[in-house]
């Protein structure tokens, strides 16, 4: 399976409302970057295909929020292709974009590290430090707490760090976020973890 027709006349970010008018010649609609990963998903996924266009479309989360997500997600996945892709056509800003891939790299160690502490339950090991980096916790990855929680527990959900996800989610929860929003950030984490099975 190839991933979306990566021709650069038919993939710029654009409302999905946006008219020929608006983005293109005459007579040429320009198509949004989701529609384009949802043409690669092959029909035996049509499920995944259709769940994809609901949890970008009809979410209680800010569009930034969602696809600040999806970035976290496939960053997290390795799936190189997917990401590469979502990374060059996401429409967040810089801020965002950098705090959600970091929140990805950083959940993706972290949700190696946590569960190993926690697997071989040893004491000594857990009265030892880390050793590892985490500075972009404290700063929130250069945006707000909510924000940069929210990318992070996405990420979690991919990682399945229980105590992870656990911790984010109850951050969020704390930070005011409902259950309806909670779910959310997990839809998006396991279709996007579905879409990244299915484009191979």
């Amino acid at each position: 399976m190839s991933l979306p027709k990566l021709n650069e006349e038919n993939s710029v970010p654009v409302n999905v409302e946006q008219t020929s008018a608006e983005a293109a010649p005459t007579g040429v609609v320009m198509k949004h970057w989701l529609e384009e990963i949802k043409e690669s998903i092959p029909d035996f996924a049509k499920d995944v295909r259709l769940n994809l266009d609901a949890v970008y479309n009809r979410t209680t989360l800010s569009k930034e929020l969602v696809e600040g997500c999806m970035l976290a997600c496939v960053i997290a996945i390795s799936n190189t292709r997917l990401s590469e892709y979502i990374t060059s056509k996401v429409t967040i800003n810089d801020k965002e974009f950098n705090a959600a891939a970091t929140a990805g790299a950083l959940m993706a160690q972290n949700n190696v590290w946590y569960p190993f502490v926690e697997m071989v339950d040893d004491p000594a090991l857990k009265g030892l430090g880390a050793g590892l980096r985490m500075n972009a916790i404290a700063t929130h990855g250069g945006t707000s707490k909510a924000n940069f929680e929210t990318y992070s527990l996405a990420a979690s959900i991919i990682g399945k760090c229980h105590l992870c996800v656990k911790a984010h989610y109850d951050t969020l929860k704390k930070e005011g976020f409902t259950v309806e929003q909670l779910r959310d950030i997990g839809r998006i984490a396991a279709v996007m973890n579905s879409v990244a099975k299915a484009i191979g």
